[in-house]
């Protein structure tokens, strides 16, 4: 990783102190899984190449990951709450079902969030995990809701613009558990979900740079890293590329608007650099759907399910599935 920073020649002494606190931060979590990181690669770049469905050769590598009872049980749930159709169209599900309802983006995301989850939490006192799972867990109901409520923006993208940096607050908490406590009441007392500025100053890295690097980590391109960051930083230096630029820096807008003033704009501003006009009907359906989420007093704890959420009586659907799956 220092190598990489020190080959970015456009980096000042500053950003590149940033990326290197970031990564060594990100250090004690330890490298990706490789199925894992192979399938992100895998799924990403079917993205990039425009192709919405998994391939072949894609859907045997997550077949076997969700044969796993542990992802199956994060897919199942994941599916409870964005894909609610599934389980109406079909009284037994297997595998096959959660491989094709979702696009290779979508597919990156989910798996990223269900590694990353486990494998942060697993360095963090439970006490303590909960101040990265109660916003992260709003961040991804949001986006998800927003991703697939706007076309141009999809399911996977709208999980992962606001949902990876608070991946990110579990580093900030490892290294400086005091300052964590700080950074957290400053927050609520300002009302807000980040600031970059305090984040330099007690880590001398931000979210956003942790979360481009845990990205990074799961097998995501640095090209596509760089859009992440260019979206969440609103740069107007970089320019946003159709397949992961546009989608970003639209639910980055979006999302911050929904969470700041539970509002969705009329249209963008203009560093989203993509002019996107939504109708009343539009955002009127948005902010139903939106509200209704938080109407429901209990979260969908999606990514916190494990091989014993699966059973005959909670998951009926898995067991009524031909016997292969099983």
């Amino acid at each position: 990783m220092n190598e990489q920073i020190d080959a970015l020649e456009e980096l000042d002494e500053r950003a590149k102190l940033g990326w290197r606190s970031a990564a060594e931060l990100i250090r004690p979590f330890g490298p990706v899984a490789a199925n894992f990181a192979e399938a992100t690669r895998m799924l990403v770049g079917s993205h990039l190449r425009g192709e919405e469905s998994v391939s072949s050769s894609g859907q045997n590598h997550l077949r076997r990951l969700i044969k796993n009872d542990t992802l199956k049980a994060t897919y199942y749930f994941f599916s409870k709450q964005f894909k609610p159709g599934l389980f109406l169209d079909n009284p037994k599900l297997d595998e096959r079902d959660f491989i094709k309802i979702y696009t290779a983006i979508d597919h990156a995301a989910i798996l990223s969030f269900c590694y990353l989850f486990k494998n942060l939490s697993k360095k963090i006192e439970k006490e303590e995990w909960e101040y990265v799972q109660v916003p992260l867990y709003e961040a991804l109901a949001i986006g998800g809701v927003v991703g697939q409520a706007i076309k141009e923006i999809g399911l996977g993208i709208g999980l992962i613009i606001r949902g990876v940096r608070y991946l990110a607050f579990a580093p900030f908490m490892r290294e400086n558990r005091k300052g964590f406590k700080e950074y957290r009441q400053h927050l609520k007392a300002h009302d807000i979900p980040f600031d970059t500025a305090f984040e330099q100053r007690m880590w001398q890295c931000s979210s956003i740079q942790i979360g481009g690097l845990l990205l990074e980590r799961m097998g995501f391109p640095r090209t596509v890293t760089l859009q992440f960051i260019a979206a969440a930083e609103r740069s107007a230096s970089v320019a946003a590329d159709p397949i992961f630029g546009a989608p970003f820096r639209l639910a980055e807008c979006l999302v911050d608007a929904y969470m700041e003033g539970h509002e969705i704009p009329t249209s963008t501003p203009p560093w989203v650099g993509k002019d996107l006009q939504l109708t009343a009907e539009v955002r009127g359906t948005l902010l139903a759907a939106l509200n209704k989420v938080f109407d429901e007093k209990k979260r969908v704890e999606w990514l916190n399910k494990t091989s014993s959420d699966i059973t005959p009586e909670t998951t009926p659907e898995l067991f009524k599935a031909n016997d292969s799956f099983m």
